[in-house]
């Protein structure tokens, strides 16, 4: 009996599947273009056929799971509609950077690997652009405008050298004391920001 041919779009994503799991347990600078042909079980000129390299796989595979992060910054609001909003914008945050998720490790190797590669740079500032986006519309929609002030390219800046340094140096440090301090710190720059405006 003849085999149904797998789509370019099913092959993707078999090809995407292996190497996510890959890049997870080897990390991303460890993952070879062979490993990922052995663990999708497909030919080398299957794989060459839709990737170039280990870069462009990783791109589809962030981008798979991108809804992930646009909804991270709103579930405690649409869980806790009680809730002060100035604390849920900061635990958001913090839950985002000790948030140790599939994609946010896989985000965390884009950050990373798109120092070295220029087309991963524009995957991932396309990327923060469109979140930047669907944030400032949700702070609108809620009449939120005074937290725009998390869209700051120093404090994301911040927040990235966070995140990043808590994943390669397998920071274990996700406790309630350290979860106060940084709680705390975004309480205070949103403060200062907000000083900053009313002096102007």
């Amino acid at each position: 009996m003849k085999k149904n041919r797998m789509s370019k779009e099913e092959r993707k994503k078999q090809i995407c599947d292996a190497a996510r799991s890959l890049f997870i347990e080897k990390g991303f600078e460890n993952t070879t273009m062979k490993d990922i042909m052995l663990a999708s079980n497909i030919s080398v000129g299957g794989l060459y056929h839709h990737y170039n390299n280990t870069y462009d796989i990783l791109i589809d595979t962030v981008v798979d799971v991108q809804e992930f992060k646009e909804n991270i910054f709103f579930v405690i609001k649409e869980k806790r509609p009680n809730i002060d909003s100035e604390e849920a914008m900061a635990e958001a945050l913090v839950n985002l950077l000790f948030d140790k998720s599939e994609y946010s490790i896989l985000y965390v190797m884009l950050l990373v690997a798109s120092k070295e590669n220029e087309k991963l740079r524009m995957v991932h500032e396309d990327i923060e652009l469109k979140n930047k986006e669907k944030y400032l519309d949700y702070l609108k929609s809620l009449q939120m405008n005074e937290f725009k002030c998390f869209v700051n390219d120093d404090l994301l800046e911040f927040l990235y050298i966070t995140k990043v340094g808590n994943y390669y140096l397998k920071y274990e440090g996700d406790t309630e004391n350290t979860r106060k301090l940084y709680l705390n710190f975004i309480k205070y720059y949103i403060k200062m920001h907000r000083s900053s405006k009313t002096d102007r």
